[in-house]
């Protein structure tokens, strides 16, 4: 007797987008937002919990560290027109880092401004691409499982490394593109604060003793407009390239432990009690070396384009021109 039960059908094909994207840091967002404006259908995969990339913000147990890039600045007219925007949605705010300069910062977190960039963008997180592969006139994307998205186009904006190894068999001219590229390291130590440090102290630099820049969270608040969302003291140290990679491989505890000393050596101050203390190792912090103008930057036949601040410089500004640069290359 038949059985009753249907035969499993064959799973259907993964959607098939106009532009697949690689990577939701500020280089995939900015594109993404080319494409949206352009009316095409665009998905964004990354692998992280969290978009924006290096443009992050942590929280933890009502602590707040913005752990990644400390603030942007714009020279050319797109960057500064975004800017605006955002600063106009509430997402960004001026913030006078030294005596003599204004730079923007998220509002109020840093994590606003990718998070302003992908409002209305179909993003993808905890995606974890293992190969691309070509799928007829198409672009296909795999995670461990296999496909799970096709694109008529794609690009990539992950970290020059990983993007280098995920090319190697399909572009391997855009992976050796990648592999001009270096970038300096970032130890970067977070600290939950029993009580708060002069807000009105500057934020502190000296590459010569091994910080890039230590901020009290709570600087990047005016004090006649406090915080919509109110939080415990906190100050966020981010190690020099040099130290960091002097100290790559030491111990996180021990890293937290030197970095705190430094800080306190230069301020003159203590830190008081110290009630959570997290370290993070950025490998691929600061572009050190960018690839060359002219090395290849998408595929001859017009499928797939490379992005990222690798490609020009460490500033935000220059993955979102990388990203903005890398669309247009493709239409």
């Amino acid at each position: 007797m038949p059985s009753s039960q249907n035969p499993k059908s064959a799973p259907p094909d993964p959607a098939l987008f106009d532009l697949l994207i690689l990577g939701s840091g500020i280089a995939g967002l900015a594109a993404a937002r080319c494409a949206q404006n352009d009316g095409k259908s665009v998905l964004v995969i990354d692998k992280g919990r969290r978009l924006g990339g290096r443009v992050a913000t942590r929280r933890k147990d009502g602590f707040i560290f913005n752990h990644g890039a400390q603030f942007v600045t714009a020279k050319g007219a797109a960057f500064t027109s975004l800017l605006a925007s955002a600063k106009a949605a509430g997402s960004l705010q001026d913030w006078l880092i030294s005596p003599d300069k204004i730079v923007q910062i998220g509002a109020p977190t840093m994590r606003d401004l990718p998070q302003f960039m992908a409002n209305g963008l179909e993003i993808r997180q905890q995606t974890e691409i293992t190969a691309i592969a070509h799928q007829g006139s198409d672009i296909g994307f795999f995670d461990k499982d296999g496909l799970i998205a096709r694109g008529r186009q794609a690009m990539i904006t992950a970290p020059a490394a990983q993007t280098a190894k995920l090319l190697a068999g399909i572009y391997p001219d855009l992976a050796a593109t990648a592999s001009l590229a270096s970038y300096e390291p970032c130890w970067t130590i977070m600290l939950g604060l029993n009580q708060s440090l002069d807000n009105g102290q500057m934020p502190i630099r000296d590459e010569a003793a091994g910080i890039a820049l230590g901020v009290p969270e709570m600087a990047r608040t005016k004090p006649e407009t406090p915080s919509r969302h109110p939080v415990n003291p906190a100050l966020t140290i981010q190690a020099s390239g040099a130290w960091s990679q002097q100290h790559l491989q030491h111990d996180p505890q021990d890293v937290i432990e030197r970095l705190c000393a430094i800080w306190q050596n230069i301020s003159g101050k203590p830190l008081g009690a110290i009630v959570d203390a997290t370290a993070h190792r950025w490998l691929y912090a600061k572009v050190s070396t960018a690839a060359p103008d002219d090395a290849p930057r998408h595929s001859d036949d017009g499928k797939l384009a490379i992005a990222g601040d690798w490609l020009g410089g460490a500033r935000v500004e220059q993955a979102f021109d990388s990203g903005q640069q890398a669309y247009h290359r493709l239409v």
